[in-house]
């Protein structure tokens, strides 16, 4: 007999939902321990103004997911399309805060990015775009 893998989006989630923390935690570690921020090469004033705007627009976004979800009105496909949404939106504003750390030498960028990555993912874990979850 052959086994079959699963149809279903959401049984993917979870590896799609580690691939990307990984990546976050890697780049950061690669930052932290590997190499040294350059320091001087953007103003963190700016820096700081543009995480925040983005921060504020991925957060926003993650609540309006979350609302659609609770509608109802959400196949399985859609479900797994809304996770990897959050998931990219939450990742991308964490490099964005890594990447002007490297640029400025800023900590807070990368604290407050890391911290904003780490909620976003303990906040929508793949049980969050379950059927269950409704």
């Amino acid at each position: 007999m052959t086994s079959h893998p699963s149809q279903d989006p959401l049984d993917r989630l979870p590896i799609l939902y580690a691939a990307l923390a990984s990546g976050v935690v890697l780049y950061a570690a690669v930052l932290l321990f590997a190499i040294e921020p350059t320091g001087a090469v953007q103003d963190p004033t700016w820096l700081r103004i543009a995480w925040l705007a983005v921060a504020v627009g991925v957060t926003l976004m993650a609540g309006v997911v979350q609302a659609r979800l609770r509608s109802g009105t959400v196949d399985e496909s859609g479900r797994a399309s809304s996770a990897i949404l959050v998931w990219a939106l939450a990742e991308g504003q964490a490099l964005l805060g890594l990447t002007g750390y490297l640029l400025s030498g800023d900590r807070m960028l990368l604290i407050l990015s890391l911290v904003l990555f780490a909620y976003l993912y303990l906040r929508y874990p793949p049980s969050a775009f379950s059927r269950r979850s409704r």
